[in-house]
């Protein structure tokens, strides 16, 4: 019974580890990071891996995880959450004083929406652009940059939708 359970253990664990590797391959924001947070060895272990919802989440883009602690942290109006999640440059410029108006604004711009739909390639090399919603001819969407193997917050931005559409899907 006992050597049962670890060959299925087995495969369960070969089987995440071929799927985290088919996933990095099409991903083009950051491969280290692709199999690094998304399925670790506890999640491939667990009794719970074989229920597909837990199988989808451990295969999650790391970057539409990072964009939706973002709209976490801006719908709860929680400073002190969305703090580590901001990228190196805003850490520097956006004041401990300023982060409850900005986190208001933001909350207005994403209006309703708790999660993100996709994420696309951004224009710079390591952005990312995890779509909010889609308002006539522009696309609302959570704007990262991949700085230290980490998706982190840059800005909420609007590109028309024609030069959204024209960026490359990453995920799902």
């Amino acid at each position: 019974m006992k050597r049962s359970i670890l060959f299925l253990l087995l495969g369960i664990l070969i089987s995440l580890n071929l799927a985290c590797q088919d996933d990095s391959g099409d991903s083009t924001a950051g491969d280290s990071t692709a199999g690094d947070s998304t399925a670790g060895d506890s999640t491939a272990g667990d009794s719970t891996a074989s229920n597909p919802e837990d199988q989808a989440a451990a295969t999650e883009h790391p970057a539409l995880t990072a964009a939706n602690n973002v709209l976490s942290a801006i719908h709860a109006g929680d400073a002190a959450a969305i703090r580590p999640l901001l990228n190196a440059t805003n850490q520097e410029k956006v004041s401990d004083e300023d982060l409850p108006r900005l986190l208001v604004e933001a909350k207005r711009e994403v209006g309703d929406v708790t999660e993100v739909t996709e994420v696309r390639a951004g224009r710079r090399e390591n952005e990312v652009l995890a779509k909010i919603k889609v308002l006539e001819e522009e696309v609302f969407v959570v704007v990262l940059t991949l700085e230290d193997g980490k998706y982190l917050f840059e800005d909420l931005n609007s590109p028309a939708t024609a030069d959204y559409e024209a960026l490359e899907k990453i995920a799902p």
